[in-house]
Order: structure tokens, then sequence, then C-alpha cells
């Protein structure tokens, strides 16, 4: 497992302490919402934190887009918002199962709140809790708004309406309460993304493949979460430089990344996506907006290397270089003359030349020519790295390089 997750290379350089691996059968714990809250004490940043976290767990169904599609999602967060602001001011936290028990018992009926089985679920008794503790204005005021939204909005729903909306916050909340996920993310913390800013390292061993959703999950909030706490650095000379690591990016992707790879530069952040094409952003976005929403994505990258790719994105890749003014010469010989042309040595050759405005790199380098690596590449892959703005020493935006597998 170690050696798996680059434990060798650690020890190697006499660094084995610095390397923190998150996951099943390791005893590191990170509670999501309890680092959340740390960051930032607005339960509308803990509610963008849920939010964006169960982007991981939706990339695959997500359309991303349209009026229909929004109206759920504000619903959704007006739902989140109004449970978490109760269950925050109730028991001074937000937690996942605290979180799930407390919309799951709420009333569903006008009448169901004179029921004496009502009045003892753990709704009620935050309700009550909460309107009994001593709260600053701001608190008072998004108290009442929550307050007000239980007992008088949430019961008189519709059926249909009330259990889509529901359904699309507890499905995001079930992951964190269940199986592995609960015990790694939701009880207490003894390494965060603040570990990292100290040199060390962590990597989160839960690929989808083996762990499907509650992978996702936790390797999505780990994502999110160290993006926030990054782009609340204050940093300094000499300070560490964040790296995230993404591989199969596309299953990764959310709606933050756009935000955090313009922002992140200037508080020592940095992110490296690697994935197959980029169509396959494009089947993790969906929807009409896909493709504005992945080039939006890319565009912030300011390095890319493309190796042997498909023709979709061996075209990006040659419109991200761009295009330069190219001369092209050429020329013809005219019919043969009489004896005396012949002679006397008459030119009949016309030359030609024009100008236009080509690609830098045509699509077909990124399409043929490039090592792929394994025993017939001796493992080596070639490879174009694009950089945009300065060039680099060859006076050139893209250098071709071999990279040396394993």
């Amino acid at each position: 497992m170690t050696l798996r997750c680059g434990g060798g290379y650690f020890a190697t350089a006499g660094r084995s302490a610095d390397l923190l691996v998150f996951g099943p059968g390791h005893e590191h714990r990170f509670s999501f919402f309890d680092y959340a809250l740390k960051l930032s004490s607005q339960t509308s940043h803990l509610v963008h934190c849920i939010r964006t976290i169960g982007e991981s767990l939706q990339v695959s169904s997500r359309s991303r887009g349209g009026d229909q599609e929004q109206f759920w999602e504000q619903q959704q967060d007006r739902l989140l918002y109004a449970a978490c602001v109760i269950v925050k001011c109730a028991t001074g936290s937000v937690t996942a199962p605290v979180l799930q028990e407390f919309i799951s018992t709420a009333a569903l009926a006008p009448e169901q709140l004179l029921s004496e089985s009502f009045r003892r679920s753990l709704h009620s008794q935050l309700l009550e809790i909460a309107f009994q503790k001593e709260k600053t204005a701001i608190e008072q005021h998004d108290f009442e708004l929550a307050a007000d939204y239980w007992p008088s909005f949430y019961p008189t729903l519709a059926d249909r309406t009330r259990s889509s909306i529901v359904a699309g916050v507890t499905g995001i909340l079930h992951v964190f309460n269940s199986g592995i996920a609960r015990s790694l993310i939701s009880e207490g913390t003894n390494v965060s993304p603040d570990d990292m800013f100290q040199g060390k390292w962590v990597i989160v061993d839960m690929s989808t493949a083996e762990w499907g959703p509650a992978g996702a999950l936790v390797a999505g909030g780990w994502k999110y979460l160290t993006q926030r706490s990054v782009l609340q650095r204050a940093t300094q000379p000499g300070d560490a430089i964040n790296v995230i690591w993404c591989d199969e990016a596309a299953g990764r992707v959310t709606s933050f990344d756009s935000t955090y790879l313009a922002e992140c530069r200037s508080h020592l952040g940095c992110m490296v996506y690697l994935t197959q094409s980029l169509p396959s952003f494009y089947a993790a976005f969906k929807g009409d907006a896909a493709e504005h929403l992945t080039h939006a994505l890319v565009a912030n990258f300011g390095h890319t290397v493309v190796h042997a790719v498909d023709p979709v994105t061996a075209e990006w890749a040659a419109k991200k270089l761009g295009r330069r003014l190219q001369t092209f010469y050429g020329g013809s010989s005219g019919p043969s003359g009489d004896m005396a042309e012949e002679l006397f040595g008459t030119p009949r050759f016309t030359g030609s030349f024009s100008e236009s405005c080509e690609l830098v790199l045509q699509e077909n380098a990124f399409l043929n020519g490039l090592r792929t690596g394994g025993p017939l590449s001796k493992g080596i892959c070639d490879g174009y790295v694009l950089k945009s703005g300065e060039p680099f020493s060859t006076g050139e935006n893209y250098l071709r390089v071999p990279f040396k597998q394993g």
C-alpha cells in the first residue's frame, strides 16, 4: 500500500514522515464540516461547501445550465441553509449525521406540528434549543428566516416538489453518513490541508473504481477544502507552494475549479489536471454549455502537456498556439522555345510567393509521430509542452519533449 502510494520515493529521500496517506486502513481523519466552519463561520459558506463537494458525486449525471435545474439547485440550497442555521445555532457545530436527521424528522404537513411524536423528534428539539440560545443580531435574523421556513413553508410544499428537493440534498448527505466515508470525514480531525502548508504531502488513496461514490466524495472534499484554504492564505516569501494533483481529472472537476485556477497563483497555489482528452470534460459537464465550461476551465492553465491525442483535442491544442504569418514560395516553367532561346539560355522559370496566416503547429503534430511509451518505445512518451504568454528560450510557445515512464 505504501509503495503504491509513493512511499518508496519518500523513504529514499529520507522523508517518510512527510507522507500522509488518507483512506481506509489508515489512522488519519478529517472532519469536512468542522474545517469548513473553521475557514468561515458563515452558514452560506458551509452550504456552498456541501454543494460543491456533492458535485463530485454527480459528474456523470449533471447537465449544467437551464432554468429548471437552476430552480432545483436554488431550492436545495435554501433547504440546506435553513437546516444548517438551526443545527449550528442549537449545537454550536454542524455534522452530516445530525443534519440528515434534522431534515428527515421535519414535519411534512401542518397538522404534524401539533403531534406529540413531532415534539419528541430531533427536529423539534433543535428548533427549541436554537430558539432559547443567545444570538447576535445577524444570527437572530438568520434564525428567524430558518425558523419560518420549517413550520411555515416546508410543510406546505407539494409532495412531489418537496421530495425532489429533499432527494437532491439527502443523496449527498447519505454518502457523507454511510460506510467508510462517515468514519473518515465525520469523526474528528488529525490531518487537514494545514499540514501541507507545513511541508507535508497528503495522498487521498480512494479511487472511485474501488470505492465508488465514497471515493469520489472524499477526494472531492479534500480538493475543494484545500482550494478554499489556499485562497485564504496570506503568503510570505519562503512559504510552501501547494500543488493539487488530480488524476482522471474529468471525474474530479467541479464548478469551483475555474475560480481557483484564476486566483491561486497569488496565494502560492497550483493545480495539475491529468485527463485522457478534452471530450472527457464535455461528458462530465454535459448540457448545452459543456464546451464553454470546459474551455473556460482549461484556459486558466498556464502550461499544457499534450501527448498523442484524439482529433478534437488535437484541434484545440493547435488553436491554443494560434496562427502566424507564413510565406510560401512557388514557381513554374514555361514551354520550350526555339533553338536560339535554348542556346542563349533565355529563362523560362517564373517565381512566385504568397503570405498567409497559418497555425503555428498543425493538428497532425499531435496525432502522428509521437512515441506512446511501453517496451517498443523503451518507456518514452513524446509530448508537446504549450505555454501561454512568454515564449520558451527557443522563441516559440511550445517545446517537443520526451518523457520517461516509471
